[in-house]
């Protein structure tokens, strides 16, 4: 960013932000709170790719462009401690990361301009999922909350937190390790 900043200059700060905004999220959150989270979330996503830029893998940056299914780190599975907020466990927690970025990126894209482009994958925003085939009956969440349909699957805005806040500060970590590993190379 240069020399002109508030005091959040590189992802690490921006990662406290958005701890922060995560901390306020619930299963119905206040709109100005999950407003914040969801462009906190994607504006995150868009500076690690551009402070990173240099030590990322071509795949990993298309991954986090949401240009593919595939590129986060092998690692990233285990940074998910928590599985329980996943809506399929079974189809492993890089596929769930890379939806969880994608719904904020879309959601925060669409408050950025005023409307919803089809190419977010975001279909819906509601307080009930509609449940209208096999999959959706086993694998969504019951309860009150938000529900996003990302693609024909349904996150609620708490397991999108969750699956956020235990990704980001290890993906962070596991950067700023590929980048003193760059540093210091001969």
């Amino acid at each position: 960013m240069g020399d002109i900043h508030y005091g959040i200059q590189n992802p690490r700060d921006l990662l406290d932000k958005f701890l922060q905004d995560a901390s306020k999220i619930s299963k119905l959150p206040d709109k100005y709170d999950l407003f914040n989270f969801v462009v906190t979330a994607a504006v995150l996503s868009e500076w690690i790719c551009k402070f990173y830029k240099k030590v990322m893998p071509e795949d990993l940056l298309r991954a986090m462009n949401g240009e593919s299914e595939t590129g986060l780190p092998i690692d990233a599975e285990d940074w998910i401690d928590d599985k329980s907020c996943l809506p399929n466990p079974a189809q492993g927690a890089c596929r769930h990361i890379c939806n969880a970025m994608r719904i904020c990126w879309g959601t925060a894209n669409a408050s950025k301009h005023y409307y919803w482009q089809k190419s977010s994958g975001v279909q819906s925003i509601g307080a009930e999922p509609e449940i209208n085939d096999f999959y959706s009956y086993f694998n969504t969440a019951v309860g009150a909350g938000i529900f996003i349909n990302y693609n024909g699957e349904y996150y609620t805005v708490e397991q999108v937190k969750e699956i956020l806040v235990q990704f980001y500060p290890s993906f962070i970590e596991y950067l700023e390790a590929l980048q003193e590993g760059h540093e210091n190379a001969p």
